[in-house]
């Protein structure tokens, strides 16, 4: 009878999305194959108070000491099952010392996003999915956040602001809470994923997307490589 119990919580569990005690970690690392592109110096002379801020290089390609590539998106894109509520906490895109922080981000469908101006400076915050506007708001120091809701799974939403054309950033938008971006060294880490099939998505901002097939077994470690190159 108790065995027969625990079976149906981890049956439900699974079907409605919550997240298994003990639910297995995929653990892997992103590569950059062949000589990393030489990063440049953004130069931020155009604006007096940008030019204060301390100096900074371009985050197009970031490859680390041991080929780690850092700022890729790594997510299950097919496979989750059950439903997912969209967090109540809020992702928040903040302008500081002239660039977006973080440089990539992830948000679930639905969810709310914080875009904060946090330098003494004029910012205006133009968003694009593909070649389309989807909003273009000035915002001034000490003004409100401005708060948008995340939107279509799978759409990639590219900030850029006008004023100061070297400031980028991207948010990627899933349908499921499991997903990670790699660090300095590459690495990254899903967890609590459930046992299962699936297709996992590494995403980057430059060098495209590839995708690999997972199988994650109970309470065995899975583990996930992928590999990029320069087009």
């Amino acid at each position: 009878m108790v065995r027969m119990f625990a079976a149906v919580l981890l049956a439900l569990f699974a079907a409605t999305g919550v997240a298994q005690a003990g639910g297995n970690a995929v653990k892997g690392t992103v590569s950059f194959k062949g000589k990393a592109p030489e990063r440049k110096e953004v130069n931020m002379k155009s604006d007096p108070y940008c030019a204060k801020q301390p100096a900074a290089q371009d985050e197009e390609i970031v490859v680390g000491k041991g080929g780690g590539l850092k700022n890729v998106v790594v997510r299950i894109a097919k496979g989750a099952t059950g439903s997912f509520p969209t967090p109540t906490s809020e992702v928040v895109m903040d302008q500081h010392a002239c660039s977006y922080q973080p440089h990539v981000a992830v948000a679930q469908a639905g969810q709310v996003v914080t875009i904060k101006n946090s330098d003494q400076t004029l910012h205006n915050v133009h968003t694009f999915k593909g070649p389309t506007t989807l909003f273009n708001q000035a915002q001034i120091y000490g003004t409100p956040p401005i708060k948008k809701k995340a939107p279509s799974v799978g759409d990639v939403v590219k900030f850029k602001c006008d004023v100061h054309p070297w400031m980028t950033g991207y948010l990627l938008v899933t349908d499921n809470p499991f997903f990670a971006i790699t660090g300095d060294d590459g690495s990254f880490s899903l967890k609590d994923v459930p046992p299962g099939e699936y297709t996992v998505e590494a995403w980057h901002e430059k060098l495209g997307t590839k995708t690999a097939k997972l199988t994650v077994a109970a309470g065995k470690p899975a583990e996930l490589k992928f590999e990029f190159a320069a087009k």
